[in-house]
């Protein structure tokens, strides 16, 4: 009888250290189950936080030394590119037009467009802009293809060819992006001498124009500076005044539409 009593007390032990051991097992699961759905929520919203917040400006120019920049010393000889006044005011005045002290900083956005160009005695001569389009704050593109023939056309009536593209920096510098190595290399492939045109019109302060060209060696993902001229007689001094006699036609009545806006 003794026997069986012990027998039975050490069953109904085993059975309550499984009990509680399965109720303590629970308990444990259920709070780090608890603890691991908090830290969800948590890593959520910081991802939401992280993917809503817009790129400063110290970090696009971290980003755009990723790929190497060379900018090599210019002479008179090294000039290989000469750009229009009349390509200048509207690349200026189109960067200008979305990216101005009328607008609140945060809703500025980048422009793109084609430049229009002729070949003569080995050097470029840029004789046009042609707006397409604008983005956001850190990217523009052209989006639609009937605009890139319609604008093809138009630069063929001008017995101009398309030799590269431009776009804007409002604010944060005139260098070129990782990003924009794969724009570059279409453009390159249809013509190894294609240029990029970048500007940030508030770089324009009387002692700079405010843009850079480049090209790029797509072989090795370095960036080129290309050395340029004003075609014609215009005084570096004298930008920020004359930007400032066109700011009402950018502000309201334009000179020109973008391809998007006919």
């Amino acid at each position: 009888m003794e026997n069986e009593d012990n027998s039975y007390k050490e069953s109904l032990k085993k059975s309550l250290k499984k009990e509680i051991r399965e109720n303590l097992k629970s308990e444990i699961i259920n709070e780090i189950v608890s603890e691991l759905k908090a830290e969800e929520s948590l890593l959520k919203k910081e991802l939401v936080e992280l993917l809503s917040k817009k790129i400063s400006s110290a970090e696009l120019k971290k980003a755009s030394t990723k790929h190497k920049q060379i900018e090599p010393k210019k002479t008179s000889e090294d000039v290989e590119c000469l750009i229009s006044v009349k390509a200048f005011l509207k690349i200026s005045s189109h960067a200008l037009k979305y990216a101005n002290k009328e607008i609140p900083k945060e809703d500025w956005v980048e422009v793109i467009g084609l430049l229009a160009g002729k070949v003569s005695n080995h050097k470029l001569y840029i004789e046009d802009a042609y707006p397409m389009g604008h983005g956001s704050a850190v990217y523009a593109e052209i989006k639609e293809y009937k605009n890139f023939v319609k604008a093809f056309k138009d630069i063929k009536k001008s017995n101009l060819f398309i030799c590269g593209w431009y776009h804007s920096h409002p604010s944060y510098g005139a260098f070129m992006s990782s990003e924009d190595l794969g724009t570059q290399a279409r453009y390159q492939k249809l013509w190894d001498k294609s240029i990029a045109l970048v500007i940030d019109p508030y770089e324009i302060d009387g002692n700079s124009y405010g843009f850079k060209i480049f090209r790029s060696n797509l072989n090795t993902e370095e960036w080129y500076s290309i050395p340029f001229e004003i075609t014609e007689a215009l005084d570096v001094s004298t930008l920020p005044e004359l930007l400032d006699f066109i700011k009402p036609i950018i502000d309201g009545k334009a000179l020109f539409l973008e391809y998007d806006e006919d």
